[in-house]
């Protein structure tokens, strides 16, 4: 199978920008996340120290998976996991609860109950106990053994080991007498059967002695008929043997689960798994909805669903034990079937030897009736002694493997587990928190989230280096900017990539003019007009930039330019006598780049621009200078950037990110499409490193040659651009 270059790129752009994105979380929420998992470690810590010390006792069962209490099972059960369970379930049934509490007195224990007593046999306060109880109580498989752990939990540790250890007791007393109980029943028939056997045996004992002692020494021979009625007669008996032994079991295990419903049923039956797992699931839902009611009370919805499926549960039982009941009978009527008729065919055969038969026949034929007794009786007496019916009585599958002590440590409250558990909780609910922020932000972070809401075509990534222009300056004389102080920085480099997506704009004049706008205030559209008039004056291009923002210039203050007389944009427009030429001033920092500020702010600065003699001075720009830029207002706070637009032949949209809204950009969107002729790009500005491709680089400034000046870094002497000190 080949893989496609291109989308493996596209799968790892896109895992980077995801990380890129948590990164940029972490560092401006971190601090809350960080607060609130400490706020929570603490919370938890302080409410441990105030719990109660509870102390666990454990105990150890083993379940001997080679025994067995079902009737006809002959070697170990294939059914292992499911007796574990059923003896899991056994343990916190609410009967052997009750029956430990009895023996305790528990119900009057002010350590276990509180001081007000309860009483056992009113159903409601027993419940209550029960549902205490199990709620301190903890049965499971120790992983990779037979052996099950039962604990018990209290502020008393030598009431902990107390009530362990009777729990165990009760429930290995309760299982052995309920084995003896069905057993004893199912003994009692089989007895009653083999005396019956045995009468019948020393009858026909008696019989044989007579018929031996009449014939004396055999002195006459079978004819054939004869020997051919004695054959038949003798495997009949034969077969009689395994047919009244298999009716004698069947009759005893139907009997069985008629007389107590809640015994174990012999794998010969059918449904005999489906209803002992049932059985389990019964006993599991019952603890469920048990500790549920106690937790939530009776209106918790899950509660009632849980109380619907044990109902549920509960009537499957009936169905599937009155089918494998309907199941015993059928194996006890397919039995004494064929005993009847094998009793039959003998009743018939013993008649036509009567009469007919010499008498050494009727010898052999009651030799061979007493050898199937006594065979038959045999079969009983080997069930009864060392069979299987015997053996549920005798065998103890569970068997207690240690007693548990007076534990010495606590094991509730663990400060430290609490302290964790609560720590990720904090984090959790930070975490939770600030995605809740993050979705419902409107603020653009990504990249992605602006090609979104304004699909313009991205013409260059300026990274954030704000924090490191302080550090660049080495003199006041300079120009906060950070294409003069740091040429090869990271930030230089975008205003350079912008300069070129320009340059390979197609255009229909020899001149350019470019307005700025941006949506909102703060977004950076005065510092990149002037970045960009900065790299496109070192082309040796005449540049002139244009503060057309007639409500709050900045140019001027921004640029250090001295205060004047000499005319500005707001006196060019409102004065026809004020000539384009008056209203230039010169940078002397870098040659080739002339501006035009505001000097006096208008009272009404949408019909100033509206008047008409912007497009006079873009005119006479365009004969004078190979680039225009025009620095205008916010374009969803007034409408003079609409108006300048509709003069320019490019326009640049800054975004900035963490500060442009998600819904501005869409509105713009709208404004845009007045002028479908224009060419329209965004500008991304204070981009975080870790989404530029110069993050990969490590330390920009280092890779691109320092500070600025000096060295290979310095700005002088790179470029056709000069540079003038104000010195």
């Amino acid at each position: 199978m080949t893989t496609n270059p291109q989308s493996t790129t596209n799968k790892l752009s896109e895992s980077s920008i995801n990380i890129s994105d948590i990164t940029r979380i972490m560092r401006k929420y971190g601090v809350y996340l960080l607060g609130l998992a400490l706020l929570g470690g603490t919370l938890a810590t302080i409410w441990a120290k105030f719990q109660t010390p509870q102390y666990d006792a454990e105990t150890f069962v083993h379940l001997d998976q080679h025994s067995s209490i079902s009737i006809g099972s002959g070697g170990p059960s294939d059914e292992y996991g499911l007796k574990m369970m059923t003896q899991i379930i056994g343990f916190q049934n609410p009967n052997v609860a009750v029956l430990t509490m009895r023996k305790l007195g528990l119900q009057k224990n002010l350590i276990f109950n509180g001081p007000t007593p309860a009483d056992l046999e009113n159903p409601v306060q027993r419940d209550q106990l029960v549902q205490r109880f199990e709620a301190s109580l903890s049965v499971s498989q120790v992983p990779k053994s037979e052996l099950l752990s039962i604990k018990f939990r209290s502020r008393s540790p030598a009431l902990a080991a107390v009530v362990v250890n009777t729990l165990v007791d009760t429930y290995l007393e309760e299982s052995f007498e309920q084995r003896y109980r069905s057993t004893k029943d199912i003994t009692g028939y089989m007895t009653t059967q083999t005396d019956a056997l045995k009468g019948k045996i020393q009858t026909e004992q008696n019989d044989l002695l007579n018929a031996e002692a009449k014939l004396g020494i055999l002195a006459q021979s079978a004819t054939s008929d004869s020997s051919l009625l004695l054959s038949e007669m003798t495997g009949l008996l034969s077969e009689r043997v395994k047919v009244q032994g298999d009716r004698f079991i069947a009759q005893a295990e139907y009997q069985n689960m008629v007389n107590h419903p809640d015994a174990s049923i012999s794998s010969d039956v059918p449904g005999a798994g489906a209803l002992n797992g049932i059985q389990s699931e019964i006993a599991s839902t019952e603890a469920q909805v048990s500790a549920l009611e106690d937790k939530y009370g009776p209106n918790y919805q899950p509660l009632q669903q849980a109380q619907a499926q044990l109902a549920s549960l509960k009537r499957s039982q009936l169905d599937i034990r009155s089918k494998a009941l309907k199941g015993a009978a059928e194996n006890l009527e397919r039995a004494q079937k064929s005993e009847q008729s094998i009793s039959d065919r003998l009743q018939t055969l013993q008649k036509e030897s009567e009469g007919r038969a010499p008498d050494t026949v009727r010898y052999e034929i009651l030799k061979a009736q007493y050898i199937s007794d006594q065979t038959l009786y045999n079969v009983l007496l080997t069930a009864m002694g060392t069979g299987a019916i015997q053996a549920g009585m005798q065998s103890q599958e569970l068997n207690r493997f240690s007693t548990a002590q007076v534990p010495g440590i606590k094991s509730y409250p663990n400060v430290r587990v609490d302290a964790m558990a609560g720590t990720a909780a904090g984090l959790l609910v930070a975490l939770l928190i600030v995605g809740i922020i993050v979705m419902n932000s409107d603020t653009v972070q990504t990249v992605d989230q602006i090609e979104d809401a304004l699909p313009l075509p991205i013409l260059a990534s300026v990274p954030e280096y704000k924090e490191d222009l302080a550090e660049m300056r080495i003199s006041d004389e300079i120009l906060p900017l950070v294409t003069l102080l740091a040429p090869r920085s990271a930030g230089t480099e975008a205003y350079r990539l912008l300069r070129t997506a320009i340059t390979l704009m197609p255009v229909s004049q020899k001149h350019r003019v470019i307005s700025l706008t941006s949506c909102g205030p703060g977004e950076g559209k005065s510092t990149t007009s002037l970045n960009l008039a900065v790299v496109l004056a070192t082309q040796s291009k005449r540049v002139l930039l244009i503060d057309a923002d007639l409500r709050k210039p900045t140019i001027a203050q921004r640029l250090k330019l001295p205060a004047t007389d000499q005319p500005g944009l707001s006196r060019f427009l409102s004065d026809t006598t004020v000539f384009p030429e008056e209203c230039i001033q010169k940078v002397p920092e870098v040659t080739g780049l002339d501006v035009i500020t505001v000097q006096e702010v208008p009272p009404f600065p949408s019909e100033l621009l509206g008047q008409g003699r912007l497009e006079e001075l873009l005119t006479w720009a365009r004969d004078h200078y190979d680039y225009v830029l025009i620095d205008t207002p916010p374009v969803l706070l007034v409408t003079d950037a609409l108006i300048v637009a509709s003069h320019c032949d490019t326009l640049l949209i800054v975004v900035r990110i963490g500060v442009a809204q998600k819904r501005a950009l869409r509105r713009i969107r709208q404004d845009l499409a007045k002028y479908p002729g224009k060419q329209t790009g965004i500008v991304v500005n204070a981009l975080p490193h870790s989404d530029t491709y110069y993050g990969g680089y490590g330390n920009y400034r280092k890779y691109y040659g320092g500070k600025g000046y000096g060295g290979s870094g310095s700005y002088y002497g790179s470029g056709s651009a000069t540079v003038v000190s104000k010195k």
